[in-house]
């Protein structure tokens, strides 16, 4: 019973789904490109006066 509620149930959830996307519509509203925005590449290439960091390499310390 288990293989035949299985086999009922797939070709229906199939037939939905091709439904579904035959019924959406072809020309589907295309999102206005970002004319305003924040630009990350300008961002990082106008950056000026950031603090530095110091990066201390501990890697070849033994103790002694």
């Amino acid at each position: 019973m288990r293989k035949i509620s299985l086999f009922a149930f797939s070709p229906t959830l199939i037939t939905i789904r091709f439904g579904v996307w035959a019924a959406s519509p072809a020309k589907a509203p295309v999102s206005p490109s970002i004319v305003q925005g924040i630009e990350p590449l300008q961002m990082m290439v106008n950056a000026k006066e950031l603090p530095v960091v110091e990066f201390v390499d501990y890697t070849f310390m033994f103790p002694q």
